[in-house]
């Protein structure tokens, strides 16, 4: 959890995350079934349900949300047979807190883009992703973190 959180958002994390940590299948298939208003997959164990619902938790605290395309990730490499742990692998945080402002030089000019809870903000036009703007910059198709420095190569 980030330092800068407010003491009592980051006991009230820590709560939901102990509670989450002692609950049983049962429990987590109703936890899961109430934050969410669909039952679990059935291919999720009470451990992948756990990680689940602790991330989604810290992720509401650090103004993140989990994207349905990650769910259907996971939820894809659990139908394929994949343990747990690997159905979690990699997925991706969202990449910036709204409010950042990030820059990149390219062509001799240098672009600077907001991040917002929805999209981000360039050129005083709202856009859906970073990857549209680092190609409506450059011309050609980007992966819009690495583009702006938020992740490495791979």
């Amino acid at each position: 959890m980030p330092t800068g959180m407010p003491a009592a958002t980051a006991s009230a994390t820590a709560v939901v995350l102990a509670r989450l940590a002692d609950a049983q299948a049962a429990e987590l298939r109703a936890i899961w079934y109430t934050e969410r208003g669909t039952p679990p997959p059935a291919t999720f164990t009470a451990r992948l349900l756990r990680l689940a619902l602790a991330w989604e938790a810290q992720q509401g605290v650090q103004g993140g949300k989990v994207s349905a395309r990650d769910w259907d990730q996971v939820i894809r490499r659990r139908a394929a047979g994949a343990r747990p742990a690997e159905a979690v692998s990699g997925l991706q945080p969202p990449p910036a807190p709204a409010g950042t402002r990030l820059m990149r030089a390219w062509g001799g000019e240098t672009h600077e883009v907001v991040v917002l809870a929805e999209g981000v903000l360039w050129r005083g036009r709202t856009w859906s992703s970073l990857s549209v703007v680092a190609r409506a910059i450059t011309g050609n198709a980007r992966n819009g973190p690495r583009f702006f420095g938020l992740r490495g190569k791979s």
